[in-house]
């Protein structure tokens, strides 16, 4: 791969990072009007969809190109609650000098964490592996894939997103082609875009592919609207009103 690839990469990195940390902060910020706010995180947001799919292509090139040209050492894992996650070690020259990047899934791709420079890396392993090549986990298109148009069957396949110590278990249907995300003590179910599962990427980790039947909830959980609940809740009692 060659040094202009590399630095237009990083810099395409650096950009992803920075557009990341500001959906972060606005998520949480009120120093700023609820509409503006949302109007912020809708164009960062719409910035980083445009940005992923070149960064994605880009990422993968050069992990062909890492394997292929070096010896590149890869460390993989899924700790619960969070993405799974990746630590890259790859040889930079003779000197014993390496390249070190930490990587986390974030439902596309793999988005840089932080990078360094180490030397004198030493490696001890088991003669024989024990544990699987690293590879990427499915992307989250492919996953909402095989719930499109599969509603209509008798036990339609879901998403499941594992509960941590602030959220509980979430599962994601796509009724009539609309994804509808429910968390199990919620009272009702909301509509959500990919983009706003990338985020629960973040919160709770890479979902599992299930059928509904293996989760707590039903399909009536997915069909009640929530706005005529909510309609409902609203509407004065008969017995108190006046004549």
């Amino acid at each position: 791969m060659s040094d202009d690839l590399q630095e237009f990469i990083t810099a395409l990195e650096e950009i992803d990072t920075d557009i990341h940390q500001l959906i972060e902060e606005l998520s949480t910020t009120t120093d700023i009007a609820t509409s503006r706010q949302a109007d912020a995180l809708q164009q960062l947001h719409n910035a980083r969809s445009a940005l992923n799919p070149v960064l994605f292509a880009l990422r993968h090139q050069q992990a062909a190109s890492a394997t292929r040209e070096s010896d590149a050492i890869t460390l993989q894992w899924d700790p619960d609650g969070t993405p799974p996650r990746r630590l890259v070690f790859e040889p930079k020259s003779e000197d014993g000098e390496w390249s070190y990047r930490k990587l986390e899934w974030e439902g596309t791709g793999w988005r840089p964490c932080g990078r360094s420079t180490v030397e004198d890396v030493a490696i001890r392993a088991p003669t024989e592996a024990q544990a699987p090549t690293p590879t990427d986990p499915p992307a989250l298109k492919a996953l909402l894939e095989q719930l499109r148009g599969q509603w209509h069957r008798s036990d339609p396949p879901a998403l499941v997103f594992d509960a941590t110590a602030t959220t509980e278990q979430g599962v994601v249907v796509a009724v009539d082609d609309e994804l509808r995300y429910r968390e199990l003590d919620a009272d009702d179910w909301q509509a959500v875009t990919r983009d706003g599962l990338y985020h629960h990427i973040q919160q709770q980790g890479q979902p599992t592919l299930t059928t509904l039947a293996e989760t707590p909830l039903t399909r009536k959980h997915f069909t009640t609207s929530p706005i005529g609940t909510l309609e409902s809740n609203l509407e004065p009692d008969s017995d108190s009103q006046s004549p």
